[in-house]
């Protein structure tokens, strides 16, 4: 009787512990606890939203730590002039950490519209150097402030209101004057419904001619052939001129130079005196030519008249005739400048 006792009681002592070991790893799986390695991060945020501690943190979706610890800072002051008004304390997986670079973003989100908020780590540009333990970061993301917003909306909305309510006959005097005045624009614009016609036509009639102006003028003045010859032709008369301004200056100054010798010359007494000598035989050789040109221009004169033996075999057709015509027979007749009938 007593072995079948002390066997029942093992029996319910093995089962109280099968149940706490099933107790234990059920607790272990639902939270999430686990025995991995990890390192601490602090992120400072100046509003987290709803975000509590045993929130999971996550990267890419995959969750790879928990806030540990939420502290209030009370709206401390940074060095760079940040404020911070709670401190989140996040404990990340070690096996992550190669992951996370110093340019990480830290933000609060939410699973779909209504889910939980958690905390999203970007890990950053991979070529930067990994996110230190232990360090804190005082730019954490909070999330959108929708409460926020409502809030001031459902203010401006209210105040709005309030404002048409206490206003009502400023308001319904410009409604009136706006009908009124939609009424006469509404009105001119029927009286006038021709001449916006015609202006319509105009301004269309116009910008067809512009067009056809900017079309023509592009034609004639943009892609011309001629117009690229021209530009051609003055590139190639620069370059002339680039290459002919050298051998000019030298020119020019080689005559700049002998005027200055013929400067210091006339200086001189005695090529003064030669410069007058050769100066008044340089006029006379002028007198000579006018003389000259004179004489030859009266001849020519009388040669056109006719006047004299040039004249007339030169201006007497019939006896250019005559003398065509002998010259032509004695070319055909030898003979004749030999025999005499």
């Amino acid at each position: 009787m007593a072995s079948a006792e002390r066997s029942i009681e093992v029996k319910v002592g093995m089962l109280i512990l099968v149940s706490l070991a099933i107790l234990a790893g059920f607790i272990l799986v639902m939270g999430g606890i686990n025995f991995e390695k990890k390192f601490t991060v602090y992120v400072d945020f100046d509003n987290p939203g709803g975000l509590q501690t045993g929130a999971p943190v996550r990267i890419a979706g995959v969750k790879v730590g928990s806030v540990d610890e939420m502290q209030f800072r009370g709206g401390e002051i940074d060095a760079q002039g940040r404020r911070s008004m709670v401190r989140c304390k996040l404990s990340v997986q070690e096996k992550v950490h190669s992951s996370i670079r110093e340019d990480a973003d830290f933000y609060v989100t939410t699973q779909g519209v209504l889910g939980e908020q958690f905390l999203a780590i970007d890990p950053g540009t991979p070529t930067k150097p990994i996110l230190d333990p232990e360090k804190t970061i005082p730019h954490g993301i909070g999330p959108p402030r929708i409460d926020l917003f409502l809030a001031k909306a459902y203010e401006l909305l209210d105040m709005t209101v309030t404002g048409l309510r206490n206003n009502q006959d400023l308001v319904k005097e410009i409604i009136v004057n706006t009908a009124g005045l939609l009424t006469g624009l509404n009105g001119s614009v029927q009286d006038n419904r021709d001449r916006i016609n015609r202006i319509m036509q105009n301004l269309e009639a116009l910008t067809v001619e512009a067009n056809t102006l900017t079309r023509d003028a592009r034609g004639k003045y943009v892609d011309n052939p001629q117009i690229d010859r021209t530009l051609a032709n003055l590139d190639k008369i620069t370059g002339d001129l680039q290459k002919d301004t050298g051998p000019l200056l030298k020119d020019a100054k080689e005559a700049m130079a002998n005027l200055n010798r013929a400067s210091a010359t006339v200086g001189d007494p005695e090529g003064q005196a030669k410069l007058k000598k050769t100066i008044d035989d340089v006029s006379d050789l002028a007198h000579r030519a006018d003389l000259i040109a004179a004489d030859t221009q009266e001849i020519v004169g009388h040669i056109k008249k006719g006047d004299g033996t040039v004249g007339a075999l030169v201006m007497d057709e019939e006896l250019y005739d005559d003398l065509q015509e002998m010259a032509r027979d004695l070319k055909h007749n030898p003979w004749k400048f030999f025999w005499k009938n």
